[in-house]
């Protein structure tokens, strides 16, 4: 995801760069480093408290795009031009998935919540600031 997104320019090049068997090695160390930083961020007396919040912040994280994806399912189908018929099934499994994730949020925590929706947020944030760039290069280029 993230090679993909620095080849369109959203994220820094060194996301880009492949080894000879098309491998992005650099780009996974760098998340191995931020993450590995990030984890000594939530150092406590219990690992296994520790643990637990990256677990939790994760599923955070993790889930909001699998909840705009189903919540995008229907608009997808319609500009596809998909027969109502077809699409009810591809619908009801993308509901059930909608009523999980939110389960799972639930399930985290209000803490794991809170700093997941702020790092969600403030992603989107950013997104909205550089994105005008890459609709302008779209349109005119």
């Amino acid at each position: 995801m993230f090679k993909s997104s620095s080849d369109e320019g959203y994220f820094p090049k060194i996301f880009s760069r492949v080894t000879k068997v098309d491998a992005p090695v650099q780009g996974m160390l760098t998340i191995v480093i931020i993450q590995s930083g990030l984890a000594l961020m939530t150092i406590s007396p219990s690992l296994n408290s520790q643990f637990n919040v990256l677990v939790n912040l994760a599923v955070v994280t993790n889930i909001i795009p699998y909840i705009l994806s189903m919540a995008a399912l229907v608009i997808i189908q319609k500009v596809a031009n998909v027969p109502p018929s077809k699409a009810k099934v591809a619908n009801f499994v993308a509901f059930v998935g909608a009523m999980y994730s939110f389960y799972a949020l639930y399930s985290s925590g209000e803490e794991a919540m809170l700093y997941g929706s702020i790092v969600t947020f403030l992603g989107w944030t950013l997104y909205g600031l550089v994105s005008p760039r890459f609709e302008l290069k779209n349109k005119h280029g």
